[in-house]
């Protein structure tokens, strides 16, 4: 064990000097920037529309059986109303992919409705998505794409270079350019607002902190568990009755979304859709999209030797309550910083949750970029940057292009380009099993990285205001 601990500081250190020694040529960049800062926003917003192009250009092309589920979801809502929950089920024959039900709090549904009304006269059946609904239904969440990287490039600290280095990090990451701009996933809109949440907390603004946390598990209530981890943090460092305060309005906020929904007698329907599961344990088929590691292991083995070992995914859930409280307590003595606690808190749900898309991991990636900046020691640094590249590989296991003419209208056309970058490959199950593995490791290793280390004065802590 100790010369295995040896080695990896060993690799750490040579990574630190790799790091430092690329550095030093562009130290005449930062130069340029500080003198001329003209020169730096013009860079700036070079980055930000190419990225963005990069993004529009997939856009109107493909299309995830997602996106034509949620335009039914809009339609849905179009037609009842706030009596929406009560057929959000999906068995409606309006909906291109019957039986796939809307699991989600409102502030996705709201999003929905205005894209229906931006792109009136639309439809979506299982072979066709109407461009304009992909145009209007997608474009919110590239704005959350930009939106993320503009946080990054406000909240990184140090040079100009730096900031817009780790800004483009994300602009550029393959898994954030697919799941929005290609597959059509909304994930990007609450990982923009679980950032923003947890950067208020960092910069002191507790009351708005909350707030936008709110709002982050009002549309996506993955964002819940990083948040619990960030309010356990923060109830040590603001005085109780404030603290109880900004819950208050939290529940008042979550309340008023709510109930209005609850008032047409669908509070049954409602608690189903954002309360429950949207999957009860059971094996991740296919193993191309499952990148939870206890789910795709057991189905593999399950696959390959006939196993029934289903069962086994029933435990994912009660051992995720026991991280989460276990880490809490560690976060709480210990004065874990907020930013850590969220990065804790999402990262223990990707690493034994029984059921993980690929989409789930843009809700942790800008919070580990974050946390490479930040990071004081360099095992947390090396596990980290692990956590942002290794997704990315994902896209080069999978056949990107068949997202380009799953359904009409469709373009052909895309796929010789997506061909010259090696996004149309297929590999075997092992591959996928392997990848869903090797995320889980790293997300259990830098929970276990960060809880285990000392955290005497918390690099960002709150302090009371606005």
């Amino acid at each position: 064990m100790r010369r295995t601990l040896l080695v990896w500081r060993r690799v750490l250190s040579r990574i630190g000097r790799f790091f430092k020694s690329i550095r030093r040529p562009f130290a005449w960049l930062n130069r340029l920037f500080d003198r001329r800062p003209w020169i730096y926003g013009i860079v700036v917003a070079l980055v930000i529309i190419v990225a963005g192009l990069c993004r529009l250009w997939a856009v109107p092309l493909s299309a995830g059986p997602d996106v034509g589920q949620f335009w039914g979801f809009a339609k849905m809502f179009q037609l009842h109303g706030l009596d929406f929950y009560r057929y959000a089920d999906g068995t409606d024959p309006i909906f291109p992919v019957p039986g796939w039900g809307f699991v989600y709090p409102p502030i996705w549904l709201f999003i929905l409705r205005i894209a229906l009304l931006a792109s009136h006269g639309s439809t979506a059946t299982s072979t066709m998505v109407d461009v304009s609904w992909r145009v209007a239904m997608k474009t919110p969440i590239i704005a959350a794409d930009l939106a993320i990287g503009g946080l990054l490039l406000w909240a990184i600290p140090g040079s100009k270079l730096k900031k817009l280095g780790f800004a483009s990090i994300w602009l550029f990451h393959p898994t954030s350019w697919y799941n929005s701009a290609v597959f059509g996933q909304f994930d990007a809109i609450a990982a923009a607002l679980l950032l923003t949440s947890v950067l208020l907390f960092v910069r002191g603004k507790d009351r708005w902190g909350f707030i936008v946390g709110g709002l982050a598990v009002m549309t996506k209530q993955h964002a819940a568990l990083p948040l619990l981890l960030v309010l356990v943090v923060v109830s040590r460092q603001i005085p109780w009755r404030r603290f109880v305060a900004n819950c208050a309005i939290v529940a008042g906020m979550a309340a008023a979304l709510s109930i209005p929904f609850l008032l047409t007698g669908n509070l049954i329907p409602y608690a189903r859709s954002v309360l429950l599961p949207a999957e009860q344990p059971a094996y991740q088929e296919p193993l191309v999209f499952a990148l939870s590691g206890p789910g795709a292991l057991i189905t593999y083995l399950h696959d390959a030797f006939k196993w029934s070992i289903e069962p086994l995914l029933r435990y994912s859930t009660p051992l995720l309550v026991t991280g989460i409280v276990a880490a809490s307590v560690v976060c709480y003595v210990k004065r874990v910083n907020v930013a850590q606690a969220a990065l804790i808190g999402i990262l223990l749900f990707i690493g034994l949750f029984y059921r993980v898309n690929y989409q789930y991991l843009v809700i942790y990636l800008p919070l580990a970029i974050f946390a490479i900046a930040v990071s004081q020691t360099w095992a947390e640094k090396g596990l980290a940057i692990a956590l942002v590249v290794v997704p990315a590989v994902w896209i080069w296991l999978f056949d990107v292009s068949f997202w380009f003419w799953y359904q009409a209208p469709k373009d052909l056309g895309a796929t010789d380009l997506l061909a010259r970058a090696g996004l149309t490959h297929s590999v075997p199950d092992y591959a996928y099993v392997s990848l869903a593995g090797t995320i889980m490791l790293l997300c259990l290793a830098y929970v276990v990285v960060e809880l285990a280390r000392r955290h005497n004065q918390p690099s960002q802590a709150v302090v009371s205001g606005g």
